[in-house]
């Protein structure tokens, strides 16, 4: 027990990189086993409320610094009402295997259907492993590239989006881009360019793949821009009913029961 423990807290002064309490641990401990073991102990239940709370102050930063609007769990979500929905898989990519891996994610259906609750959810969990997550809708990322072509800062705001692990642009198709079409596609080809291979992006759309070229406007540059997304990518057709509009439905149905 005494060895075990002694372990444990090696470990944790490595964690913390306090090489010389390493050297001079055995010196501070008694030859006794049993007040060895309750030093020990101490030791470890001190460091360990350490440990776990710089693994919470760190997480919370990490949420922070992500920007998600709101932190869905995939608790939370119903997958009964999208039994078209493969669970297995979601459960799966849960893992953040594929983040280890560098490879994307792209979520495609109606409004509604879940998408955008998934995609926050994984960026949720891929923060509890203290991952750098940036949210962002794809029109609000736009805006501020197109900006920064303006101020000559491209290069650091594209650097902003191509810097965490993982990146989730949302909602790629449903608000209309205010800028040039052309110059949407090359922006976002800059973006997916600099993570490819190296970090993982989500995106998810309303939009089917194929109808990208037209909304982005410039068909040559979409598909160099999705064989970069979908080379290494999991992708997922959500093909369901609006959760929010059903919902809706039910909660009008119920003030009409209340007020007959």
């Amino acid at each position: 027990m005494s060895r075990d423990a002694e372990g444990r807290v090696r470990d944790l002064l490595e964690a913390f990189r306090m090489k010389r309490a390493l050297e001079l641990l055995s010196t501070f401990l008694p030859a006794d086993k049993p007040g060895r073991t309750q030093i020990l102990d101490a030791c470890e239940r001190l460091l360990r409320a350490e440990f776990d709370d710089r693994r919470e102050r760190r997480i919370a930063r990490r949420l922070e610094q992500s920007h998600l609007p709101d932190r869905p769990t995939l608790e939370t979500f119903d997958f009964d009402f999208q039994p078209k929905l493969d669970k297995a898989l979601v459960l799966d990519l849960a893992l953040l295997a594929w983040v280890d891996r560098q490879e994307d994610l792209v979520l495609v259906g109606d409004p509604g259907v879940g998408k955008s609750h998934i995609a926050k959810a994984l960026c949720v969990i891929a923060c509890s492993q203290q991952r750098r997550v940036l949210y962002t809708t794809c029109a609000d990322m736009m805006l501020d590239l197109h900006a920064a072509l303006a101020d000559g800062s491209l290069r650091q705001r594209v650097k902003r989006y191509v810097s965490p692990a993982l990146l989730l642009i949302d909602d790629l198709g449903y608000d209309p881009l205010e800028q040039e079409h052309a110059r949407e596609a090359q922006l976002l080809h800059k973006v997916l360019e600099g993570r490819h291979g190296r970090a993982s992006t989500i995106v998810t759309s309303n939009l089917n793949v194929d109808a990208w070229a037209e909304y982005l406007g410039h068909p040559q540059l979409t598909m160099a821009l999705l064989d970069k997304l979908l080379y290494r990518a999991t992708a997922i057709h959500i093909d369901g009913p609006s959760y929010r509009l059903d919902r809706h439905k039910k909660h009008q149905a119920a003030r009409k029961t209340k007020t007959a």
